[in-house]
């Protein structure tokens, strides 16, 4: 008697729906993540979109392409003149170019709101998007300490540190070299002040968050980010300064966590630091 051989159920429709798929379709499966927003993440499948922003529920919706235009639609609401909330439907229609290694696209989304410049990256996960899109090599640390903590990362500006033919590099998410720190973290808390606006109290939050490869000692990173910075956030928002006038900046080595694609905290440790900021 002939052995039955088991497929299973899941893998015949995968494989039904990828046969129905054109060739354009199928380049676009996988997962993307923006670059201007790396919260934004948008997987492809044979038979569905999936649209997930962080702290958003996911959106799923059905999806067509050929070789210069994306098509779908999401379901949503809006309010009418009268103030009431109605169900609509927003359409969504992308025109995009597809980089020749099938791993970078950029695109213009035209939808009920208006038209969207935008582009992704094609990645297995977030370190491996960090790696593109900010040109650096590195290979996390892994350990399963206790003194690793969760950190939001938020309030984190990315540092990275690596090795380049044996000479240590250094870049900042602003700049490609780490000479303009001080500068570089008044950018990044400006950014939080756009985020939170000017006079809130958890723009002081921020700290730097170090993607160091695991060959670079916590000693290094240290003596790399010495830098004194200036504040006016109290006499700018007109609010009594504590009694000390200087105050640490933290400093976060974030270490390997999976595929560490959930952005909504960070596995780190908190490493010495001689970086701090002078409030006026």
């Amino acid at each position: 008697m002939k052995k039955l051989v088991y497929i299973p159920k899941i893998f015949l429709l995968l494989l039904l729906f990828s046969c129905g798929q054109n060739s354009s379709e199928k380049e676009l499966n996988g997962n993307w993540r923006e670059i201007e927003n790396e919260y934004s993440t948008w997987h492809f499948y044979p038979d569905s979109l999936v649209l997930k922003l962080t702290g958003e529920p996911d959106e799923k919706t059905d999806w067509k392409a050929n070789k210069s235009q994306i098509e779908f639609e999401i379901e949503t609401f809006e309010q009418n003149s009268a103030g009431k909330f109605i169900d609509t439907t927003n359409k969504v229609l992308i025109d995009y170019q597809i980089s020749e290694k099938k791993d970078s696209l950029f695109g213009t989304l035209k939808n009920n709101y208006g038209v969207h410049k935008f582009s992704m990256l094609k990645t297995e996960n977030y370190n491996e998007y960090l790696n593109r899109k900010f040109r650096v090599e590195f290979t996390l640390p892994k350990s399963n300490s206790t003194d690793l903590i969760k950190v939001d990362p938020i309030y984190g500006m990315k540092i990275f540190i690596s090795y380049d033919n044996n000479q240590l590099t250094g870049k900042t998410e602003f700049s490609n070299s780490l000479k303009n720190l001080e500068n570089d973290i008044k950018s990044f808390r400006e950014k939080l002040g756009t985020f939170f606006g000017p006079k809130d109290w958890r723009n002081q939050k921020f700290y730097l968050s170090v993607y160091a490869d695991q060959k670079v000692t916590d000693s290094i990173i240290t003596e790399s980010l010495s830098v004194t910075t200036k504040s006016d956030f109290f006499i700018n928002n007109d609010i009594p300064r504590p009694p000390n006038d200087t105050m640490a900046i933290r400093i976060y080595r974030i270490y390997d966590d999976g595929k560490n694609n959930n952005l909504s905290s960070r596995k780190a440790k908190r490493i010495k630091t001689i970086a701090n900021t002078v409030y006026n």
